[in-house]
């Protein structure tokens, strides 16, 4: 996955991709090339006198299209999560400069947990992993999801979450 961060110091998108192993990482998860390889293994050895029977010729070749089908969807499904992600960050980055109230639970030694509300200016926009998260010009990070007031910075147009 990629992590994104926007911050308003230099209003730009750095992305530090993490690099991906394309190797198998198992000997029994057979891919594409694997399978066709297989196939063509089995139609130059197999006895001429008994030759494969089509139909399981057919049901093979049935087999791969629906392997290659289900890695050309799962490509499909990849892309579309990234540009999600994309998406997310730059909707999201329209929040750098407002100051938000949230709540934030803490649990002492004891096992007690308190609530309190928290106010900030949103410094920076990050996704990691898919989830958005801001950073409070006093660094601390923050989830939308406790985000309960936001405001533009002129104490007009506060917008609160029910």
């Amino acid at each position: 996955m990629s992590d994104y961060s926007v911050s308003n110091a230099n209003q730009t998108n750095t992305s530090n991709t993490s690099t991906q192993s394309t190797s198998q990482t198992s000997s029994s998860i057979m891919g594409k090339d694997d399978f066709l390889k297989l196939l063509v293994a089995q139609l130059q050895n197999q006895d001429p006198t008994s030759p494969m029977d089509s139909s399981q010729f057919v049901s093979q070749m049935a087999d791969f299209t629906s392997l290659e089908q289900t890695q050309n969807m799962a490509n499909a499904i990849n892309q579309l999560v990234q540009t999600q992600s994309d998406n997310s960050l730059a909707s999201e980055s329209d929040m750098i400069g407002k100051t938000i109230t949230w709540t934030q639970t803490a649990t002492d030694d004891s096992g007690q947990s308190t609530t309190s509300d928290e106010t900030g200016v949103i410094s920076s926009v990050k996704v990691k992993d898919g989830t958005v998260s801001y950073v409070t010009a006093d660094g601390q990070t923050v989830d939308p999801a406790d985000v309960t007031e936001v405001n533009d910075g002129t104490n007009q147009g506060a917008l609160a979450n029910g």
